[in-house]
């Protein structure tokens, strides 16, 4: 993964008393924080909007919030798992006000992928990322936190706000969208 992070590692926590200190309103540590996770809150923020300039301002706003409501975070859970909560709740706040000029920016830069579609391994890629994003949201989400970004079930749980079993009944769906999705044309290559 981006920035020398196996998968295994998942998201970096930052340091306890980092937090602390900026929950005490010390804007060097939040300062800190935010160094620490924007990397991961941006490319949760992408992987949401699928848009480089919408994840900037997701992200961008994420942290805004974070900074207004920093004293609320009560460590029950992990830190990354309450800023992903927000950068989602973020997120679906962007994509509803740009909902239109989203749809019509999608379905340029779809037109456009594939006059240069790329052969081999990059072609399986990109096949791969369009049946992601065919996904619905309450599949896709779950599937980009635990498979791309590394999260397991119950910090998952925690950034989306549902049930650890109805995370599993998701993810269970959404694998299944994607072999589904992709079966057809791979056996239409053997024919």
């Amino acid at each position: 993964m981006a920035g020398g992070q196996s998968r295994e590692e998942g998201v970096r926590e930052p340091d306890p008393d980092t937090i602390r200190l900026a929950q005490a309103g010390d804007l060097d540590a939040f300062e800190l924080l935010v160094r620490a996770c924007q990397g991961d809150a941006w490319r949760y923020a992408y992987h949401l909007t699928r848009d480089r300039m919408l994840a900037d301002d997701v992200t961008q706003e994420a942290f805004v919030r974070a900074f207004r409501s920093l004293r609320t975070f009560r460590a029950q859970s992990k830190f990354s798992s309450w800023l992903l909560r927000i950068v989602h709740n973020c997120s679906v706040d962007a994509q509803l006000r740009s909902r239109r000029d989203r749809i019509l920016a999608e379905r340029a830069a779809e037109g456009a992928t594939l006059q240069t579609a790329p052969m081999g391994a990059a072609e399986d890629r990109l096949r791969l990322q369009e049946a992601v994003d065919g996904l619905p949201r309450r599949l896709r989400d779950p599937f980009v936190l635990i498979e791309i970004l590394g999260f397991d079930y119950r910090e998952t749980a925690d950034v989306l706000g549902v049930p650890v079993g109805t995370l599993k009944s998701r993810m269970h769906r959404a694998r299944a969208a994607l072999m589904a999705r992709l079966e057809p044309e791979e056996a239409a290559d053997e024919v």
